[in-house]
């Protein structure tokens, strides 16, 4: 439950996207014909497929010496495709691979409110159930999670609080508004940062990436905020699964609040 020190409430909140994904030993019992079956269950729901390349695995590591090469665990043997199911509205997204299920909610015309962390996670909690219960169901083999990972995606839109990249000052904590670096940004045309933060008791780290963009299909200039919590508990019951993806919320939350300068949380996105 959250405290009234870290409650974070907005009658326009800038997420764009919330991304909830476990990463398991790969399934090479699992093979295409087990996905159609898998479809079956989620069809009433999400009649829409596609298919997509595996996304490859990124494992954090501890310690990771500074300048090390991530490690990516690589596959032996034929891929198998990653297969969106996708929601009427588009709003919702499940996305299954021979070594990972992922749920993802998206702001859309169609469901334009964001509906909290809680709901969402319940989603994804129940399609995770459903997942599992499919393949053992079909004796493809049991889930070994390797790694959580949850990510938020936030977007202020040009003309919200800036109109070019010399007022981010203005915006971001990380930046001291100076006249220095107004003229250091002056007439710049993009921008990445990108930094990373060890959180032990999540035996994982938040990863944060701040960039400028022109965001599809709506073709508008944004400078979009990327939190992603990456890690696993020591303890691999389901329980702790929960606990994780809860105390990896209050971590991005924290970052999030502490990141943006109040004038933006208050007059833009009208925090209560």
């Amino acid at each position: 439950m959250d405290t009234p020190q870290t409650q974070l409430d907005f009658a326009r909140p800038p997420v764009d996207e919330v991304v909830l994904s476990v990463l398991f030993e790969p399934l090479k019992g699992l093979l295409a014909p087990h996905l159609g079956e898998i479809w079956q269950e989620f069809k009433p729901e999400f009649e829409r497929i596609m298919e997509h390349p595996p996304v490859p695995p990124r494992v954090e590591k501890f310690p990771n010496p500074i300048g090390e090469v991530p490690q990516v665990h690589v596959e032996r043997g034929p891929s198998l495709a990653r297969i969106w199911f996708m929601h009427e509205d588009e709003s919702r997204l499940i996305q299954v691979q021979r070594d990972r299920f992922t749920f993802n909610w998206r702001k859309t015309d169609t469901a334009p409110t964001y509906p909290g962390f809680a709901a969402i996670f319940a989603d994804f909690e129940g399609f995770y159930n459903r997942f599992r219960q499919v393949l053992e169901k079909q004796g493809v083999g049991e889930i070994r999670p390797m790694q959580y990972e949850l990510t938020y995606i936030d977007q202020l839109f040009h003309g919200n609080g800036w109109t070019a990249l010399n007022d981010i000052g203005k915006i971001y904590t990380l930046f001291v508004p100076t006249p220095q670096l107004n003229s250091f940004w002056s007439d710049a045309e993009s921008m990445i940062f990108r930094t990373s933060f060890s959180v032990p008791d999540l035996r994982g780290r938040l990863h944060l990436t701040i960039s400028n963009r022109v965001k599809v299909p709506e073709k508008r200039r944004t400078l979009q905020t990327d939190f992603t919590m990456r890690g696993f508990p020591e303890n691999a019951e389901y329980d702790a699964m929960i606990a994780w993806f809860t105390k990896g919320h209050a971590r991005i939350r924290e970052k999030f609040s502490s990141i943006f300068m109040e004038d933006i949380q208050t007059q833009v996105w009208e925090r209560k």
